[in-house]
Protein backbone atom coordinates (compact mmCIF):
# COMPACT_ATOMS: atom_id res chain seq x y z
CA UNK A 1 0.00 0.00 0.00
CA UNK A 2 1.49 3.35 -0.91
CA UNK A 3 2.08 5.98 1.75
CA UNK A 4 -0.64 8.36 0.57
CA UNK A 5 -3.31 5.66 0.64
CA UNK A 6 -2.19 4.57 4.10
CA UNK A 7 -2.50 8.15 5.34
CA UNK A 8 -5.96 8.52 3.76
CA UNK A 9 -7.15 5.30 5.38
CA UNK A 10 -5.70 6.34 8.72
CA UNK A 11 -7.59 9.64 8.54
CA UNK A 12 -10.86 8.02 7.51
CA UNK A 13 -10.58 5.39 10.26
CA UNK A 14 -10.04 8.14 12.84
CA UNK A 15 -13.14 9.92 11.51
CA UNK A 16 -15.15 6.68 11.69
CA UNK A 17 -14.00 6.02 15.24
CA UNK A 18 -15.09 9.53 16.22
CA UNK A 19 -18.50 8.92 14.62
CA UNK A 20 -18.88 5.63 16.49
CA UNK A 21 -18.05 7.34 19.77
CA UNK A 22 -20.92 9.78 19.09
CA UNK A 23 -23.29 6.98 18.02
CA UNK A 24 -23.47 8.12 14.40
CA UNK A 25 -24.08 5.44 11.78
CA UNK A 26 -20.69 4.39 10.47
CA UNK A 27 -21.40 1.59 8.00
CA UNK A 28 -21.02 3.83 4.94
CA UNK A 29 -17.59 5.06 5.97
CA UNK A 30 -16.57 1.48 6.82
CA UNK A 31 -17.64 0.44 3.32
CA UNK A 32 -15.44 3.17 1.84
CA UNK A 33 -12.47 2.02 3.91
CA UNK A 34 -12.99 -1.58 2.89
CA UNK A 35 -13.33 -0.61 -0.77
CA UNK A 36 -10.01 1.27 -0.71
CA UNK A 37 -8.23 -1.48 1.19
CA UNK A 38 -9.38 -4.04 -1.38
CA UNK A 39 -8.57 -1.71 -4.27
CA UNK A 40 -5.03 -1.18 -2.96
CA UNK A 41 -4.57 -4.92 -2.46
CA UNK A 42 -5.65 -5.59 -6.05
CA UNK A 43 -3.35 -2.87 -7.32
CA UNK A 44 -0.39 -4.40 -5.49
CA UNK A 45 -1.14 -7.86 -6.86
CA UNK A 46 -1.57 -6.42 -10.36
CA UNK A 47 1.78 -4.65 -10.02
CA UNK A 48 3.41 -7.90 -8.97
CA UNK A 49 1.86 -9.65 -11.97
CA UNK A 50 3.15 -6.89 -14.27
CA UNK A 51 6.63 -7.37 -12.80
CA UNK A 52 6.47 -11.13 -13.35
CA UNK A 53 5.28 -10.85 -16.97
CA UNK A 54 8.68 -9.82 -18.44
CA UNK A 55 10.34 -12.64 -16.51
CA UNK A 56 7.88 -15.12 -17.98
CA UNK A 57 8.47 -13.70 -21.47
CA UNK A 58 12.23 -13.92 -20.94
CA UNK A 59 12.00 -17.54 -19.79
CA UNK A 60 9.80 -18.46 -22.77
CA UNK A 61 12.26 -16.81 -25.16
CA UNK A 62 15.22 -18.51 -23.48
CA UNK A 63 13.48 -21.88 -23.81
CA UNK A 64 12.81 -21.29 -27.53
CA UNK A 65 16.44 -20.32 -28.08
CA UNK A 66 17.60 -23.39 -26.19
CA UNK A 67 15.47 -25.61 -28.44
CA UNK A 68 16.82 -23.88 -31.57
CA UNK A 69 20.39 -24.35 -30.36
CA UNK A 70 19.75 -28.03 -29.67
CA UNK A 71 18.31 -28.49 -33.18
CA UNK A 72 21.26 -26.64 -34.68
CA UNK A 73 23.70 -28.76 -32.69
CA UNK A 74 22.00 -31.99 -33.80
CA UNK A 75 22.17 -30.82 -37.43
CA UNK A 76 25.88 -30.00 -37.06
CA UNK A 77 26.56 -33.47 -35.60
CA UNK A 78 24.63 -35.07 -38.47
CA UNK A 79 26.56 -33.09 -41.11
CA UNK A 80 29.90 -33.91 -39.43
CA UNK A 81 29.09 -37.63 -39.51
CA UNK A 82 28.04 -37.36 -43.17
CA UNK A 83 31.34 -35.66 -44.07
CA UNK A 84 33.32 -38.28 -42.17
CA UNK A 85 31.47 -41.09 -43.95
CA UNK A 86 32.00 -39.40 -47.32
CA UNK A 87 35.71 -38.95 -46.60
CA UNK A 88 36.04 -42.62 -45.54
CA UNK A 89 34.30 -43.76 -48.76
CA UNK A 90 36.58 -41.56 -50.89
CA UNK A 91 39.65 -42.95 -49.13
CA UNK A 92 38.48 -46.52 -49.81
CA UNK A 93 37.84 -45.70 -53.47
CA UNK A 94 41.31 -44.20 -53.88
CA UNK A 95 43.05 -47.47 -52.87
Amino acid sequence: MNKETQELLKEIKAYRNDMVARNYPYQEISDIITKWEIKETKTVSEELQDELEPIKDFLDEAEREKEELEESYQEAVKQTKERQNKTMKEMKNDR
